[in-house]
């Protein structure tokens, strides 16, 4: 194999497929990490796009992995095949590598909370410069052991967990799932400093509390969140229940981790400064550079930045690489420290006036009784657009769309007041923890009808 020729790697969290990750990467190969069970019907699409002239994969994946690995035409070896077959050779490293810091290392794919998901190409160079941020910030040391159960498909875990660990010789503790009731046990048995963290496994654990606390975790550090904004009163809630710190970060497939806290400086609501190979800059909607305390787009570069979306078969385009909008809509205060505000495409334009649906979701999750919550735009013949929101309940609570609207109206100017408030029993996200919106729209239409 060349240098830039992929191999997609199939499988859950394991050994094996931390190992299979990193040895295409040593030898200068592009490997192309993709989870089964997410992507269900649409891996047989990825599949034809990537065209990986090889696919590693653990049959233990279910028959819908299968049919589409051998739908694919391409060759494919079994983990339960390939790794008698790697016994069997010199346990000398192999001699032969190929390629330089500007080919491709890794082949990531988005979330895909509002379009289809598309690949991410990250040079060796990228990858590098992008693991080597956070363990600089979160401070990794060789005495940590940083708990994982995010799916290594996804560039976060890559880049903290597996790279940033390798940096900074830690130990990684990798669990093949999230589990509600084995955390804390994980954390305590294996002796963890860091524990990952995203805000729906930090509601879940105020949801369906556990009777423990740091007192009982010694050693824990602080535990992580990312992918999605934790809401600050959700964070304030878990540090006063468990007396663990929580200690934010941000990013995107695109851009790798952008911001994140230093444990030692944390600051409540934020997701920290830019991270040591992030170059952040934050505009209006005129292209003029917004000031401390004022809201615009975050625009990214550095060099840990992704090179180009893969748009369909073996078609690559750039992305830009002197200054990339992320979509995320930010302030910053006065020492560099990011806030996210919201989403640029996810702004309701109500009558003309800008709404950010994060300040509405913020202000529903500050009623006692709301465990989650959620803001869209909906047509509107008369005003353009309607506000709907979705609120779940806490165990054991009842909301009403009445209590919810007059709570509403008490923390909120009338414009961004919801038109609508749907009680539903989960919101309904994607398998990172964000929102997924085109759910919530679906939701609505059948509502509506």
């Amino acid at each position: 194999m060349t240098a830039n020729e992929r191999i997609t790697l199939l499988g859950d969290n394991s050994s094996a497929f931390v190992t299979l990750f990193f040895g295409v990467i040593r030898y200068g190969a592009t490997v192309n990490p993709l989870n089964a069970e997410v992507l269900g019907p649409d891996l047989g699409r990825i599949l034809n796009d990537v065209a990986p002239r090889l696919i590693l994969w653990d049959r233990s994946l279910g028959d819908q992995a299968a049919a589409a690995v051998m739908a694919s035409g391409t060759a494919a070896i079994s983990f339960d095949e390939l790794f008698p077959l790697l016994a069997s050779q010199p346990a000398s490293p192999c001699s032969r590598r190929v390629g330089n810091a500007s080919d491709i290392a890794v082949l990531d794919y988005t979330s895909g909370t509002t379009a289809a998901a598309k690949g991410v190409a990250l040079t060796h160079e990228a990858f590098s410069y992008g693991f080597d941020s956070p363990a600089q910030r979160f401070d990794l040391r060789e005495s940590d052991r940083v708990l994982e159960y995010r799916s290594l498909a996804w560039a976060s875990p890559q880049l903290l967990s597996l790279g940033g660990t390798l940096q900074a010789g830690s130990t990684l503790v990798l669990a093949r799932k999230f589990s509600h009731h084995q955390i804390f046990d994980w954390i305590r048995d294996h002796h963890v400093s860091i524990a990952v963290g995203v805000p729906t496994v930090i509601n879940m654990l105020l949801d369906r509390p556990l009777s423990l606390t740091a007192a009982d975790l010694p050693g824990l550090r602080f535990i992580t969140s990312s992918s999605a904004p934790l809401a600050v009163e959700r964070q304030r809630e878990f540090e006063d229940r468990y007396k663990i710190p929580i200690v934010q970060g941000g990013g995107m497939t695109e851009a790798g981790w952008m911001a994140g806290n230093p444990p030692g400086a944390r600051r409540v609501g934020s997701i920290g400064p830019p991270m040591p190979h992030i170059v952040a800059s934050i505009v209006s909607e005129t292209g003029a550079t917004c000031g401390a305390g004022e809201e615009g787009e975050l625009i990214v570069s550095g060099r840990q930045m992704a090179s180009a979306y893969l748009v369909g078969r073996n078609r690559l385009e750039p992305i830009p690489q002197d200054g990339f909008a992320t979509g995320d809509l930010v302030r910053a205060d006065g020492d560099g420290y990011l806030y996210v505000t919201g989403r640029k495409k996810d702004l309701i334009i109500r009558g003309g006036v800008n709404v950010a649906p994060a300040e509405i979701t913020t202000a529903l999750l500050a009623h006692r009784a709301v465990g989650d919550a959620a803001t869209i735009g909906v047509p509107d013949a008369v005003y353009g657009e309607a506000i709907v929101s979705f609120v779940t309940p806490r165990p054991g609570q009842r909301v009403t769309p009445a209590e919810i609207h007059e709570h509403c109206r008490a923390r909120l100017a009338a414009v961004k007041v919801p038109a609508h408030i749907i009680v539903v029993d989960a919101i309904p996200k994607n398998e990172r923890g964000k929102v997924a919106r085109r759910a919530l729209e679906q939701l609505w239409r059948e509502r509506k009808a």
